[in-house]
């Protein structure tokens, strides 16, 4: 059965076979006189009668006629704006929730953690806008999203670029909205994310060999250092490196030693060489509690306290640039038109 209302259609199965033969096309009903023919055609009627109902009683309630809601009464079902709208931090639980059961299947753990920090954000920017709690999903229009974006920059103090990847984690939730049919139209249509160039610092050469040979007291710190230092050798991700074992550690038939895994991120392939001073600091921690119980080949320790770390090392080894985990690999092909160069030198003699 096939239902237009102002040229919008909406198709129901009635759940009735017929053979082909008896069925004509032009009338829409079946031919003869037989049993079969005479309970198909009347329930054929009773069906347009219903819908004829269906459509005056929508008129008496003074209801805007719409295929939808046609085919929600014609099933017994309530009405689209009688049924209770989840609230914007509940399709949040309901998405994070699905999420958290796929870490270490089709996602890293720092996916899930990150929009369990998105849920954070929009809960403290409803509670500051607002002044509610929560709200129902179809509140989050154009101005919920401008709103957005200028208390991230207002009372969030983040950049540009950091609220705008912000406001794209939101973008799966609408999403998630449009497809359960809880809203109709999808706010992003008039919004647009932009991304603003940005300079990535990059570590001299000279900094580099500062980091290499500082002296550090305090193992943390000295893991901290460490682990930076392993990063910009390999151009592995921080992520990437606290995920590595003893078993992702190869050698090739010339002996050379590589590096080979997955990425968290992307699960796509990686293959790095093994250059003298990440083998000096996987040496360093062969012994390390990690490496005998879990098959580490370096300590790890969270991303948060690693970027807060890496600025008390940038201090010590008078780098005034701003040390994070992704600037590591930033340094890694400046690094590598240089491999001629740094295996020449006496790694033997650096403080690692």
């Amino acid at each position: 059965m096939r239902v237009t209302v102002n040229s919008e259609r909406v198709e129901i199965a009635l759940g009735k076979y017929v053979p082909d033969e008896i069925w004509h096309e032009k009338l829409q009903k079946c031919k003869g006189q037989t049993k079969e023919a005479r309970q198909i055609n009347e329930y054929l009627e009773l069906t347009t009668f219903k819908l004829t109902d269906i459509r005056h009683r929508l008129i008496l309630e003074g209801k805007a006629i719409t295929d939808d809601l046609i085919k929600s009464r014609y099933k017994g079902l309530p009405d689209a704006d009688e049924i209770p709208l989840p609230t914007i931090l509940q399709m949040y639980e309901m998405h994070n929730t699905k999420l958290k059961a796929l870490i270490n299947i089709d996602i890293a753990e720092a996916t899930h953690k990150r929009h369990e920090t998105s849920k954070m954000h929009v809960a403290g920017f409803i509670k500051h806008k607002y002044g509610k709690d929560d709200m129902t999903i179809d509140k989050m229009d154009h101005t919920f999203l401008s709103d957005f974006e200028h208390y991230f920059k207002t009372v969030r103090k983040c950049n540009h670029n950091s609220t705008m990847k912000y406001i794209k984690n939101l973008g799966k939730i609408i999403r998630l909205a449009l497809a359960e049919g809880y809203i109709t139209r999808n706010p992003f249509d008039k919004f647009k994310l932009t991304y603003r160039q940005v300079h990535r610092e990059v570590l001299t050469h000279e900094e580099v060999a500062r980091l290499v040979q500082l002296e550090i007291d305090e193992p943390k710190l000295e893991r901290v250092r460490d682990m930076f230092v392993f990063c910009i050798y390999t151009g592995i991700a921080f992520a990437d490196a606290c995920d590595l074992r003893v078993e992702n550690i190869t050698k090739d038939m010339n002996g050379n030693k590589w590096i080979k895994n997955r990425r968290l991120k992307t699960s796509v392939e990686f293959l790095v060489p093994v250059l003298p001073i990440p083998q000096l600091i996987l040496d360093k921690y062969s012994n390390c509690p990690e490496r005998q119980t879990q098959g580490k080949v370096i300590p790890t320790i969270s991303n948060q306290n690693y970027n807060g770390y890496l600025k008390e090392v940038a201090i010590r080894a008078k780098i005034t640039k701003n040390l994070t985990s992704h600037i590591a690999r930033n340094r890694i092909l400046s690094l590598w038109l240089k491999i001629n160069e740094l295996q020449a030198q006496n790694f033997q003699q650096v403080t690692i």
